[in-house]
C-alpha cells in the first residue's frame, strides 16, 4: 500500500499531498495550498505531473481537499485552484481535476456572518500582517492571528466556488469538521485503506467560543475582539487529524497549539501513559516555538518530522528545534524540511558534532517537494 506525505515548496506556508491506496489504484488528498504564488509555481505543476502519470489527458481525481484552517499561507493556493476549476465550469470547458469533497471550516461556519465584524474592526492589523508591516499599537493581537483575520474573506470565497462546483462539503459531518459533542473523536474511511480520525477542534470548545463572542466580546469593542482572536484563533481554525493506513500513522496538525493536540489525543484515548508515537508528525505552525514545548515533544514522538517554512517570521524556529532535540535525547529519527537555510544547517552541524543521532533531509534545490514514504514507493 502507498502511504506518502509530500511537503511541497510552499514558501512560508503549507502545501501537502497525501498519497494512499495501491500502485495500480493510487488516491490523493490535497492538504492546504500555500500562500500567493505557490499554486502556479509548485502545486499546479505537481498536480499536472500526477495527472499525466495517472490520468493522461483526463481529469486527475482528488479524493479530498482539506483546509487545515483559514490563513493565507494555507488557503491561498487552494482558493486559486478551486476558482480556476469554477471558471472552467462556467466556460463549459473540461476540468483537469475532479475534486470529490472539500473539508473546510470557515469563520462564517463558526461565527455566522460575524466574520465581517472581525475583518472590519481589525482591518488595520490584518493589512499590516499581510504586508509585513508593523502591527498597530494598542491591540493585543499577534501577527499570526491577524493573518487569519485577513483570510476570512478568502474562506468565504472558497466556499462559494465550492458550492458552484457542487462539491461535497465537509463529508461525514453535519456542520463543522470537528469532534461532535459527547464523542471522543470522529473517523471517516476514504477507501484505499485510509482512515482519517479528527481529534480537533472539539465541538464543545467551538460552542464555548461562539457563546463568548455573542455574549461578551462582540459588544466590548476592538481591543477585546483582538484579544479574543489572539486567544482563540487556533482553537477556532485548525483541524487536527490522524491519518492511518494499516498500522502506520501520520499526525497532521495545521497550526494547532500543542496543548490542543494533546487534549485531542487524550480524549480520543490515543495517549498511553501520557505518550503517543506516530510514524510521522507534521510539526505545528511551520515549526513555531509558540505552539509547542519540550514536554510536547516528549509526549508525542515520531520517526519522521515534517516542517514547512522558509524563514519568514522566523519559522522554523531554532528554539523549536532545540525543544525537539532536548526531548528526544539520543533517539534516532528524521527531520524533513522544505527549505534549507544557513542558520538551520549551522544548527544541525553543531547538533551532529555534539553526537546527536537524528538525520536531516532538505528538499533538493530543483525538486518540487520533499517526500516521506511510509509504504510502497509512488514510482512502484
Amino acid at each position: 500500500m502507498i502511504f506518502t506525505l509530500e511537503a511541497l515548496e510552499a514558501k512560508h506556508g503549507d502545501a501537502l499531498l497525501l498519497h494512499f491506496g495501491t500502485i495500480k489504484k493510487p488516491s490523493l488528498i490535497v492538504i492546504d495550498g500555500g500562500p500567493e504564488g505557490v499554486y502556479r509555481a509548485t502545486l499546479k505543476p505537481r498536480l499536472e505531473q500526477l495527472r499525466t502519470s495517472r490520468a493522461g489527458t483526463g481529469a486527475l481525481q482528488i479524493r479530498m481537499v482539506m483546509i487545515s484552517h483559514i490563513d493565507d499561507d494555507h488557503i491561498n493556493g487552494v482558493l486559486q485552484m478551486i476558482t480556476e476549476l469554477d471558471e472552467l465550469r462556467a466556460d463549459r470547458k473540461s476540468q483537469p481535476y475532479d475534486v470529490l469533497t472539500l473539508w473546510h471550516n470557515s469563520f462564517d461556519d463558526i461565527l455566522g456572518n460575524e466574520g465581517e465584524v472581525l475583518t472590519s474592526n481589525l482591518k488595520g492589523a490584518a493589512s499590516a500582517a499581510s504586508t509585513g508591516g508593523s502591527m498597530p499599537p494598542g491591540l493585543p493581537i499577534h501577527r499570526d492571528a491577524a493573518l487569519v483575520v485577513a483570510s476570512v474573506s478568502q474562506g468565504r470565497e472558497l466556499r462559494n466556488h465550492a458550492k458552484a462546483l457542487s462539491l461535497d462539503i465537509n463529508e461525514g459531518f453535519t456542520d463543522l469538521i470537528g469532534v461532535p459533542e459527547r464523542q471522543k473523536s470522529r473517523s471517516l474511511s476514504l477507501g484505499g485503506g485510509l482512515s482519517l480520525t479528527v481529534i480537533g477542534p472539539r465541538k464543545q470548545n467551538v460552542d464555548d467560543l461562539r457563546r463568548r463572542w455573542d455574549k461578551d466580546i462582540k459588544k466590548l469593542g476592538v481591543a477585546q475582539q483582538a484579544s479574543f482572536v489572539d486567544d482563540s484563533v487556533f482553537n477556532l481554525s485548525s483541524l487536527i487529524v490522524l491519518a492511518k493506513s494499516g498500522k502506520q500513522t501520520m499526525l497532521l496538525t495545521g497550526d494547532a497549539r500543542g496543548d490542543e493536540i494533546l487534549t485531542g489525543l487524550q480524549e480520543a484515548n490515543l495517549l498511553k501513559k501520557g505518550r503517543c508515537h506516530v510514524d510521522l508528525l507534521k510539526a505545528p505552525h511551520h515549526g513555531s516555538d509558540r505552539n509547542v514545548s519540550t514536554e510536547f515533544f516528549r509526549q508525542v514522538t515520531a520517526d519522521h518530522y515534517v516542517i514547512s517554512g522558509n524563514g519568514r517570521f522566523g519559522n522554523p524556529e531554532i528554539a523549536m528545534l532545540k525543544m525537539l532535540s532536548s526531548a528526544r535525547e539520543d533517539d534516532r529519527f528524521t527531520i524533513h524540511l522544505t527549505n534549507p537555510e544557513a542558520r538551520l544547517t549551522t544548527f544541525f552541524a553543531k547538533e551532529k558534532a555534539a553526537g546527536r543521532k537524528y538525520k536531516v533531509v532538505f528538499r533538493q534545490p530543483k525538486a518540487l517537494s520533499v517526500s516521506v514514504e511510509l509504504g510502497d514507493s509512488l514510482e512502484g
